[in-house]
């Protein structure tokens, strides 16, 4: 089951970009907090408690006992980490929503699931296991909510798959999900290799078509612009003598005579 921690926060009243800056610079982190029976409330966490919590996490699903101090009083509030937002360069947390849960009502959420065992038909197959769903969404009373799902699949053979029918969730806890959906797949090595020579062909040509296009649009601005310097040379003086002879033939066989005489 999930482990449930202690975590102190601060309700915080301040908003805004530069508040939040000065915040972080002060070693706290920014949060909300949402839930179905209360309304949204912000508050602070200090940065190096919630790293130690999210450090000691086994899971996805961290339950917190978060002591939240108002007005000298503190506040008991069960939440659930619901997401940890992460400076994209730096090892440090910008923003971390919890959801506010009760401890003797239902809730529903995702629990990763993970294969245990290596399946027959990978074994003395040569097969692949194929990850189809990697959570599952599950309703449960906070306290049985459990860290991780695990699903033996040692006697699966090549073709052979589970499905969410086929896992027994532990005791307190409901699978939501449509019963006839893939978890785990055994597949063949051939029809694998297929699929990964197939995706690189289809990738890797892609590519020449657009570098084709590429090239071919080159050639043509390059012809555009020998067409362009044609004028100011004598080769523009051809195309309008070749005109003129275009335009003698249509007054029928009086053309044919001066052209005799030049012969």
């Amino acid at each position: 089951m999930a482990k449930q921690v202690q975590l102190k926060a601060q309700l915080r009243n301040t908003t805004g970009r530069t508040q939040v800056k000065r915040l972080r610079a002060q070693g706290v982190v920014p949060g909300s907090v949402y839930g179905v029976h209360t309304k949204p409330y912000n508050i602070t966490v200090n940065s190096r408690e919630l790293g130690d919590v999210l450090h000691r996490a086994t899971g996805e699903n961290v339950l917190v006992d978060l002591q939240v101090e108002e007005s000298g009083k503190t506040n008991n509030r069960l939440a659930l980490i619901q997401e940890v937002q992460h400076h994209p360069f730096k090892d440090t947390i910008l923003h971390v929503d919890f959801h506010e849960v009760l401890a003797t009502e239902k809730f529903r959420t995702k629990v990763p699931v993970r294969p245990v065992g290596e399946p027959t038909g990978v074994k003395n197959g040569g097969g692949v296991l194929e990850y189809v769903m990697r959570e599952l969404h599950v309703e449960c009373l906070p306290k049985d909510l459990p860290e991780i799902l695990e699903v033996n699949v040692e006697k699966l053979e090549i073709g052979q798959s589970i499905h969410v029918r086929d896992v027994v969730p532990p005791t307190g806890v409901d699978l939501i999900d449509d019963k006839d959906m893939t978890i785990f797949l055994v597949v063949a090595p051939i029809a694998e290799e297929a699929a990964a020579t197939a995706t690189a062909e289809a990738g890797a040509g892609e590519p020449e078509v657009i570098g084709a296009k590429k090239v071919e649009g080159e050639e043509a601005a390059e012809g555009e612009a020998k067409g362009d310097a044609k004028p100011a040379g004598k080769a523009e003086a051809k195309p309008a003598a070749a005109g003129k002879a275009d335009a003698k033939p249509a007054a029928g066989k009086a053309e044919a005579k001066p052209a005799a005489g030049k012969k």
